[in-house]
């Protein structure tokens, strides 16, 4: 899921990332928010935020804190490279931070790595799961 406002990025990012993902693209966090509640299917999610009090910011948390949400992947895209911005995405889970302007070719590198990254890790949880059941 792609969360940007910006229509020329958001095309430039779903254009590239569609070439290997199934690719939603919504221009704010309520969107964002209403598909998620609809389909949990999300591998990653590419978020804009540009400053700390972004509406994007407190969907970043949300899906931080939930325990349905939080195994999604997410991506902070900013136009700010401020330390302080970057240590708060970190904080509540971004596992990239890159600062626009950028190369949507590095991006979907980027993305494809954490994609495949959190596949194995997926695939080697079910590997040491069990079930139990409780009479």
């Amino acid at each position: 899921m792609i969360i940007e406002e910006c229509n020329a990025i958001n095309y430039l990012i779903s254009t590239v990332m569609k070439k290997d993902f199934n690719v939603t693209s919504v221009k704010n966090s309520t969107d964002a928010m209403q598909q998620l509640r609809t389909d949990l299917e999300r591998d990653l999610i590419i978020l804009d935020i540009s400053s700390t009090e972004s509406d994007n910011f407190e969907l970043l948390e949300h899906i931080s804190t939930s325990c349905v949400l939080n195994n999604i992947q997410r991506v902070v895209i900013s136009d700010s490279d401020d330390e302080h911005l970057k240590n708060k995405a970190t904080a509540l889970g971004a596992s990239l931070f890159v600062t626009k302007p950028f190369d949507p070719l590095y991006l979907s590198e980027k993305v494809n790595a954490l994609v495949s990254l959190n596949e194995k890790s997926i695939v080697r949880k079910k590997k040491f799961s069990f079930n139990m059941n409780i009479f």
